[in-house]
C-alpha cells in the first residue's frame, strides 16, 4: 500500500499555487496525496491528475469569529481522521496549519513549508488578534518541525534569526509543476472566451494577482499608457470595488489605449491558467517599504506561475528578482516609477519575437526552475524515513 502525505493549508490552493506544485510533485515520487484546505474564493475545477484528493472544510473568508474557531475546530478534526499508519508525513503551508499538524506530531513527522512571512508584532495585532496569535506560537513551536523551509534565501535567514533556530530552514522557490504535456486547445478556448477579440494577435503583458499600491498595479496601467504600443495589450486581475481599483478604472477611461487594456475581477484558477497561457509577458513589480517585511523579502508566487507557462517577466531591481534578469527570462526597472517600468516594458517589446524567449524560459524552468528540482529537501527527507 503506497503512503500518503497530508498538505494542510487555510488559503486556498487556487491562492497558494505552490501548494498543488508540490501534490503532483510527490504523487510522481510514489505518495497518495490529500489536500485538506479551506473554500476557494473563486471556485473551479481543477484536474491534478491520479491519487491527489482536495478536500474543504468549509467558508473561512468572511465568516464570524465563532463560525471560523468552529471551523478550525472541525478541521483538526479531520485531520486526526485522515491520518493512519500510512502517513508519511504532514506538511503545513502557514502558522494555523503548522499548529494543527504539530497536534499529531507524535505519530507523523511534521514539515513547515512557511509559504507566507508571519511575523508578530504589537503594531498590528488588533487587526488580526487571532492570526497574529498563531504566528507567535508558530514562531516559538519551529524547533518541533522536522524540517523547515521558506521560498528565499533571504526568508531562510530571517526565519532563523527571529526563531532563534540552530539550522537554516531550507529554500524552496515557489515554483510550479512543469509537464510539457499541455491541454492547448481548452487553454485558448477559455483565453477566447475572457478577452477581446482583437487582443488575440497581440503580444499580451499580464498582471494576475492582488491589485493594491504596494504592488504598483497603477504604475503598470500607466506604464503601458505611455508606452502606447498598438501591437500590445494589457490583462489585469485581481480588480475590486475599491478607491484604488476604481482610480485604475477612471484613468483607462481616458486612456489613448483604453481598447487594448482589460480590467477583470478576481478569476478562477481554471481562467489564470488560460490567460498564463496565452500572454507572452507576465508584470510583477513590488513597492518595497522599509516597514513592511514582506515587501523587503518578496517571493511572489506569480512569477513561478508566469514562467511555467513561458512567460518573459516584468519587474523591478531586487535581490530576488535579479536571478530572472541574469537568466536571461526577464527585464527588470531600476525602480518601479511609470517612466522606468514604460521603459523596460518597451524595451521588451522591441525584442524581435517575444515567441523566441519560450525555448530558453521552458530550460529555465525544466532545469531549475520548477517544484521538480526545488521540493529535493523535501523527497530527500521522505526517503530518509522509508
Amino acid at each position: 500500500m503506497k503512503q500518503k502525505i497530508l498538505l494542510l493549508t487555510l488559503v486556498h490552493p487556487d491562492f497558494l499555487p505552490p501548494v498543488y506544485a508540490c501534490a503532483q510533485t510527490l504523487r510522481d515520487v510514489g505518495y497518495d496525496i490529500h489536500i485538506l484546505t479551506f473554500d476557494s474564493y473563486v471556485p473551479s475545477e481543477i484536474n491534478l491528475g491520479g491519487n491527489i484528493a482536495l478536500e474543504s472544510i468549509g467558508k473561512h473568508h468572511d465568516t464570524p469569529f465563532f463560525q471560523r474557531w468552529s471551523l478550525r475546530r472541525k478541521y483538526t478534526g479531520r485531520v486526526g481522521e485522515l491520518i493512519d499508519i500510512n502517513t508519511a508525513a504532514i506538511i503545513a503551508f502557514c502558522p494555523f496549519s503548522f499548529l494543527t499538524g504539530l497536534k499529531f506530531r507524535a505519530s507523523t513527522p511534521v514539515i513547515y513549508f512557511a509559504m507566507e512571512i508571519a511575523d508578530f508584532t504589537t503594531k498590528f495585532f488588533s487587526r488580526s488578534p487571532l492570526s497574529h496569535l498563531n504566528n507567535l506560537m508558530a514562531l516559538h513551536s519551529l524547533s518541533k518541525a522536522s524540517l523547515v523551509a521558506t521560498p528565499s534565501v533571504q526568508r531562510s535567514a530571517w526565519l532563523a534569526g527571529r526563531s532563534h533556530l540552530d539550522v537554516m530552514p531550507q529554500t524552496i522557490f515557489n515554483t510550479a509543476y512543469y509537464s510539457e504535456s499541455e491541454a492547448a486547445k481548452p487553454t485558448y478556448e477559455t483565453f477566447k472566451s475572457i478577452v477581446p477579440q482583437h487582443f488575440l494577435n497581440k503580444n499580451i503583458v499580464l498582471y494576475t494577482g492582488a491589485v493594491n499600491e504596494r504592488l504598483c498595479v497603477f504604475e503598470l496601467v500607466k506604464a503601458f499608457d505611455l508606452l502606447g504600443d498598438s501591437s500590445a495589450a494589457l490583462v489585469v486581475t485581481g480588480m475590486k470595488d475599491n478607491e484604488y481599483c476604481n482610480s485604475i478604472r477612471q484613468f483607462v477611461a481616458q486612456s489613448k489605449v483604453k481598447e487594448n487594456i482589460k480590467l477583470l475581477p478576481y478569476v478562477s484558477r481554471e481562467e489564470m491558467l488560460a490567460l498564463q497561457a496565452n500572454a507572452h509577458v507576465g508584470a510583477c513589480l513590488v513597492r518595497e517599504y522599509d516597514d513592511n517585511i514582506a515587501s523587503k523579502m518578496i517571493a511572489p508566487n506569480k512569477v513561478g506561475e508566469y514562467l511555467n507557462k513561458g512567460l518573459f517577466i516584468l519587474g523591478v531591481k531586487g535581490i530576488y528578482m535579479n536571478l530572472f534578469e541574469t537568466a536571461g527570462v526577464g527585464a527588470l526597472a531600476e525602480t518601479p516609477s511609470v517612466e522606468d517600468i514604460s521603459g523596460t516594458l518597451k524595451k521588451v517589446m522591441e525584442q524581435a519575437d517575444l515567441a523566441n524567449n519560450k525555448q530558453m524560459i521552458v530550460s529555465f524552468v525544466k532545469n531549475y526552475y520548477c517544484m521538480q528540482k526545488q521540493a529535493a529537501p523535501i523527497i530527500n527527507f521522505l526517503a530518509k524515513k522509508k
